[in-house]
């Protein structure tokens, strides 16, 4: 009896442990031969020029007519974030389930009549299948979305035009590959209108795309095609409309504007350093010369506090879920309100 009982069970744990590798291994060779097959894309993207003049059309109109419109808000999903079975032994696609119930909750208590998501929606090798899964997720909703990249979505075996195919393909997403030969990819308008008139313009710009700073790689940063390519709108909407439209940019990295601030602000929270752009081409100053209204970033995790700088309100959109680095002070959303006065009321939902 004592034999049985000292060897027995040292033999099934040997065994378990054995057979958890190999699954880990089969996973790992799994997930390695998908990731190896490289998916490229075919940009659709529009000739631009400033010379170009603008028209109503080039700009994607949602009409709100005289009720509030909604707009919530989501930032740094981080599907997969890396993660094989092998990584935590599947912990990441337990934190993506997690993240998939309290993102339902969230959107079923906001409401919104528009979602933005601010960027690094996923960062997995097989970047372009964990896309396609999210825009299954998010067409359940029937809400129209607007998906801004990152500076880790196009860290793949897909390149951003085949992530903007898939993004293109779903019925509600708003997603537009944008101007030729511009920053980043994914660069494009949406106008709010009540009674076809445009009162609030949205710009999205992708700023996430690696750029080379006195010899180094850094994260993102507006370049000098994208600020004329916002001015050339922004009066091409004036000329069009009859009169000046507020606007509002999301991008996924701050500008470097975001390093003044102390802690004490409208609501929100600093939880680490503000990472901004390295490069400043001067967009925050060019922003606030033609009505930019408000300005939102994504990219960190910790901070999603908002505040104020030369009559522009800066702020963070909330991370969206659990998986990569987060602090449970900073989760949800970041929900924005257009009364029918057209003025802009700021909210965070958290999880």
């Amino acid at each position: 009896m004592r034999k049985f009982f000292t060897k027995k069970p040292v033999k099934i744990i040997i065994s378990i442990i054995a057979a958890l590798a190999i699954l880990v291994c089969i996973c790992n060779a799994y997930f390695a031969s998908v990731a190896l097959k490289e998916q490229k894309g075919i940009a659709v993207c529009d000739e631009w020029s400033s010379s170009d003049t603008y028209t109503p059309d080039y700009a994607q109109s949602i009409e709100i007519g005289n009720d509030d419109f909604k707009i919530l808000c989501l930032t740094d999903i981080h599907i997969r974030n890396h993660g094989t079975f092998a990584a935590a032994l599947g912990v990441n696609f337990i934190l993506d389930g997690m993240s998939e119930i309290q993102l339902k909750k969230l959107i079923k208590n906001v409401n919104p009549d528009l979602i933005i998501v601010g960027g690094d929606t996923v960062l997995t090798a097989w970047n372009d299948i964990c896309t396609q899964q999210f825009c299954n997720f998010m067409e359940k909703f029937e809400i129209p979305w607007a998906p801004i990249f990152g500076n880790h979505d196009y860290e793949g075996r897909a390149d951003k035009a085949k992530l903007a195919e898939i993004y293109e393909a779903s019925a509600h997403c708003l997603f537009k590959s944008g101007p030729e030969g511009m920053n980043g990819m994914g660069n494009y308008i949406v106008n709010l209108t009540r009674n076809d008139k445009p009162v609030y313009s949205l710009f999205m710009i992708d700023d996430g795309q690696f750029r080379v700073v006195d010899g180094q790689i850094t994260d993102g940063g507006v370049g000098e095609n994208q600020i004329e390519w916002y001015k050339w709108a922004v009066n091409g909407i004036k000329e069009t409309s009859g009169n000046a439209v507020p606007n509002m940019a999301f991008m996924h990295v701050a500008v470097p504007e975001y390093v003044q601030f102390e802690d004490d602000f409208e609501m929100g929270m600093r939880g680490e350093d503000t990472y901004t752009a390295k490069m400043n081409d001067g967009f925050f100053s060019v922003f606030k010369e033609n009505g930019g209204t408000h300005m939102f970033a994504g990219h960190d995790h910790n901070n999603n506090f908002i505040t104020e700088l030369d009559g522009v309100t800066l702020g963070y959109m909330t991370k969206s879920s659990y998986n990569c680095y987060f602090t449970f002070d900073a989760l949800g959303g970041t929900v924005l309100t257009l009364d029918k006065d057209n003025h802009v009321n700021i909210e965070i939902a958290e999880f």
